[in-house]
């Protein structure tokens, strides 16, 4: 396979992978709530714990899988979303009540990071949202052929994406007084608190 293709599948796996990170939606606020209470690193593993949950998603649909565990899916929606909200509920609840980290320079909280990165993987591999998107865009994986590029490129694409948001949420965060910041984490909170409420209550409607 010659180098042009490689390079093709690469770069529309960056274009999926950041066109499915960007939409601001529950993990998007959870990056921003976090980069408002405990800075840019804390942000960016928070990103990067949703692109490895896009990276994951892609090699599932690139090898094939997708298509074998979508049905799965689909029939657990309603658990997958109880799962996605009541952890969201849980995150909005327990960074409310937080403090915000003043960071020293080069200061870096290695358990804070690992749980930032952790807890994002968990939100992102139960969160309805991420999966019909990328469910959706199964035609776009099947029709090429060269796969580690096409997986690399979605983790690329969606990592670029999660960058610019805890960067520029963290520009703005260096300009806030200490009580301006806490009022924006904890409207970010309260925001975490009403897209779990909101998917709660849609399960019912559902059930119902």
């Amino acid at each position: 396979m010659s180098l042009s293709h490689y390079l093709a599948a690469l770069f529309s796996g960056v274009g999926i992978g950041f066109t499915v990170a960007a939409p601001i939606g529950p993990m998007g606020m959870l990056c921003i709530q976090r980069t408002l209470a405990s800075g840019v690193a804390t942000g960016l593993a928070t990103g990067f714990g949703a692109a490895t949950v896009h990276l994951t998603y892609s090699a599932l649909a690139v090898f094939g899988l997708g298509s074998l565990a979508q049905p799965w899916v689909e029939a657990n929606a309603v658990g997958f979303g109880i799962v996605s909200a009541l952890t969201l509920l849980w995150f909005a609840i327990r960074t409310h009540r937080g403090s915000i980290v003043l960071q020293q320079s080069g200061d870096i909280d290695g358990v804070r990071l690992a749980r930032a990165y952790l807890s994002a993987i968990v939100l992102g591999l139960t969160n309805p949202l991420t999966v019909i998107l990328f469910l959706a865009a199964l035609h776009a994986f099947s029709t090429q052929a060269a796969a580690a590029p096409l997986i690399a490129g979605v983790f690329v694409g969606s990592a670029i994406w999660w960058m610019m948001l805890s960067t520029m949420v963290a520009t703005a965060r260096s300009r806030l007084t200490p009580r301006m910041l806490s009022l924006s984490s904890r409207f970010a909170s309260l925001i975490l608190l009403g897209l779990g409420t909101m998917m709660l209550v849609r399960i019912a409607q559902r059930m119902l």
